[in-house]
């Protein structure tokens, strides 16, 4: 009886597409090590504005603080305190000024776009947020 005797085949792996891969890692770390190079700069080399002044009277504003109070939010044009309906009609009276808005931190997103939408509707869309810090309780 003959003994089986399978038929002669290259067996041996092609490495061709694994060293065109190995090739194209080392191009692409020799591209990003040059770039990470390139991208620090020397703060020290900066120009510095010497001549720039501040100015003495900063431009008027419309001062709107929102609180957040026990019984819910108030609104506040300077130390008067004012409804939401009265927010459009503060805003509209000196319409080239800028709106400050201070905001409670507690107030909530919703009612910050409430008085956006009525600072809006009387025309006033240059708006500058701010918020105040909470003064902290006795330590315990």
């Amino acid at each position: 009886m003959k003994g089986f005797k399978p038929p002669e085949t290259n067996d041996a792996p092609d490495l061709t597409p694994m060293i065109d891969v190995v090739f194209l890692l080392i191009v692409f770390f020799m591209v990003v090590a040059q770039r990470m190079s390139e991208q620090y700069i020397e703060l020290s080399a900066m120009a510095v504005a010497g001549n720039s002044t501040v100015k003495e009277q900063p431009p008027p504003r419309t001062i709107i603080s929102i609180d957040e109070t026990p019984e819910g939010q108030k609104y506040y044009w300077g130390e008067a305190e004012i409804d939401l309906s009265q927010v459009g009609t503060v805003v509209k009276k000196n319409p080239e000024w800028k709106v400050f808005l201070r905001v409670h931190p507690k107030v909530t997103h919703a009612v910050v776009q409430d008085v956006m939408k009525e600072v809006g509707n009387a025309g006033q869309a240059d708006i500058i947020f701010g918020t105040w810090q909470v003064a902290a309780g006795p330590p315990s």
